[in-house]
């Protein structure tokens, strides 16, 4: 067989010797990490704390629709008619 020998100055020594040292932290890294990922940590869902969500948002939601119908019934209103047959360009414009 060839004997092939190579020769490293020790700026190349350092810089192979560097990043050894990180591909090793970030292969322990990853493997730690791994034993983090298998564990399950399932939750319960609390199925009374939901329903007492919806419920909450339904009366929220009723409060509004009431102070709209309230509105509708008593307030007085400003309505502007268009038409839709309108071109875009002569909206608000009325036609002679």
């Amino acid at each position: 067989m060839n004997n092939i020998t190579l020769s490293v100055d020790r700026f190349t020594r350092t810089l192979l010797v560097t990043l050894t040292l990180l591909l090793a932290v970030i292969a322990v890294e990853l493997w730690i990490g791994q034993a983090d990922r298998n564990t399950v940590s399932a939750q319960i869902p609390d199925t009374g704390l939901q329903r007492q969500n919806i419920v909450e948002e339904a009366r929220r939601t009723n409060q509004l629709l009431e102070q709209i119908l309230t509105q509708l019934r008593t307030g007085t209103m400003k309505v502007r008619s268009e038409s839709a047959d309108k071109p875009e360009g002569k909206k608000g414009k009325s036609a002679p």
